[in-house]
């Protein structure tokens, strides 16, 4: 079974248009950042623990920490397939830096909730930097990844 029609293009589509184009925030959404703080560095200690699930290529345990919403729409076969694929041919990591963080109850395609969304840049073996987004999802009192991207 693969991952079901339009439910990864809804996830990538939500997590790109949730994200800044570049580093810079707005000078508004800055001060939402800063009066969410505290839940902003809960869900990038929750970030960084499932990125180290994907990092170490346990793909079936990064669907499993997925977010309830991630795993009803993104079948597990079809999630370690694809990650098999895309992610696998690029690692092993080498270095990851933290370039913007963002608060929001609202994504597109994306029931209401708390999110914060996470770009990094990053370099895999390749030694070319790419963009890597997770964007995480408040859920029954935890933070879990509801949508993850590599450009």
């Amino acid at each position: 079974m693969g991952i079901r029609p339009g439910a990864c293009a809804l996830l990538a589509i939500a997590l790109l248009l949730a994200l800044p184009g570049s580093a810079q925030l707005s000078k508004k959404q800055e001060k939402i950042n800063v009066q969410h703080a505290d839940a902003i560095a809960a869900a990038g200690t929750a970030a960084e623990a499932w990125l180290k699930i994907e990092d170490a290529e346990t793909y079936e345990k990064s669907w499993d920490a997925a977010s309830d919403y991630f795993r009803s729409q993104v079948p597990e076969q079809g999630w370690v397939r694809r990650m098999t694929e895309t992610r696998k041919p690029l690692d092993p990591l080498l270095v990851r830096d933290l370039t913007t963080s963002q608060w929001n109850t609202e994504m597109p395609n994306l029931p209401k909730g708390e999110y914060v969304a996470f770009v990094y840049q990053t370099t895999f073996a390749n030694g070319h930097p790419q963009m890597e987004s997770v964007v995480m999802v408040h859920e029954a009192g935890a933070w879990k990844m509801i949508g993850y991207a590599v450009q």
